[in-house]
């Protein structure tokens, strides 16, 4: 096993831990600025790094991620619940950065993780952009919630706001689709996922950028990613019923129109749709399974028309 570095992100420091197979830890703390990222990629080179793991800490970890990819490490993110679950498993109650990368070190060494897959720049870019572009609609959407309630006093200032949030928007949709066509990888991805009823060339890249798995694991795999596979709640004689859970927000987000869309312009996905509430399922619960049908389409395709359907070998749903 090589060795596993640990790191503890914060929005001022990176606490280091390089954790051999024998044990032995070595650990150290860096700014968090370009030159630390820079020292930190050096130190672990030092140590004959193998693989490094972070946790998600909501776009923090990314600056850092980022630098440790153009050093040519495997980076993995993980869930930050999981790793405070293991931590109380292990004994370690006290909670400093640290032991915290200590902790992540030792869940990696122990706990199977996920494959790594390699990322390029232009996917890492499009993610902030995609992440960006989220917030600006939530913005957006609020404002006009605002706009519905508000008295002429305030109405112009509401009205101004929308037309820069609106004006922003494009401006990043359009930063989207500069990425999309300077990367013939991405635009080769955008043009199969978008031969679908229902997924557009924003949700085509929303999706590229916040699943780069998609086309090279199976489809259990992308729906437990995207935390749409379905949990079940059994005991004894007792069958719970089943639920989502985890996995990626942000994905079954970017889904979700899209999954209506499907229900009204694709003929299977409609059968598949009125079958689950003809069955007396609720609406939502049979859009979720539209959702997870489109996610392992997406998955199927990429995988047949761009990995040479070489990594899974499925049907399409």
């Amino acid at each position: 096993m090589a060795t596993i570095l640990g790191i503890d992100v914060s929005s001022e420091t990176l606490d280091a831990c390089a954790l051999t197979e024998d044990g032995t830890k070595h650990s150290k703390a860096f700014v968090y600025s370009l030159e630390g990222c820079r020292s930190l990629v050096k130190w672990a080179q030092k140590h004959q790094v193998g693989v490094v793991v972070m946790e998600a800490t909501g776009g923090y970890e990314q600056r850092a991620a980022l630098a440790l990819v153009q050093a040519e490490f495997p980076v993995k993110i993980i869930n930050p619940s999981q790793v405070r679950n293991f931590a109380r498993g292990i004994g370690k109650i006290a909670k400093t950065d640290q032991i915290d990368a200590y902790v992540i070190a030792r869940f990696a060494q122990v706990v199977p993780l996920p494959e790594t897959f390699r990322v390029s720049l232009g996917e890492i870019r499009l993610k902030r952009l995609v992440q960006r572009r989220v917030v600006l609609i939530e913005m957006l959407s609020a404002e006009k919630n605002r706009k519905s309630l508000a008295d002429d006093e305030i109405m112009e200032s509401i009205s101004a706001i929308i037309g820069v949030l609106q004006s922003e928007v494009k401006r990043i949709e359009s930063a989207m689709d500069e990425i999309r066509k300077e990367d013939p990888v991405i635009t080769r991805k955008c043009e199969v996922l978008t031969k679908q009823k229902g997924i557009g060339s924003i949700t085509a890249l929303s999706l590229i950028a916040l699943m780069p798995e998609l086309g090279q694991i199976n489809r259990k795999q992308a729906a437990a990613l995207a935390g749409l596979a379905p949990i079940a709640r059994d005991s004894g004689k007792m069958k719970g019923k089943r639920f989502i859970s985890g996995g990626r927000f942000d994905v079954r987000r970017a889904l979700y129109m899209p999954a209506w869309v499907s229900v009204q312009r694709d003929p299977e996905m409609r059968d598949s749709y009125e079958r689950l509430v003809g069955k007396g399922k609720l609406k939502k619960v049979a859009i979720v399974a539209i959702m997870r049908k489109l996610l392992i389409r997406s998955n199927a395709l990429l995988n047949r028309y761009c990995f040479g359907g070489g990594v899974v070998n499925e049907s399409f749903c």
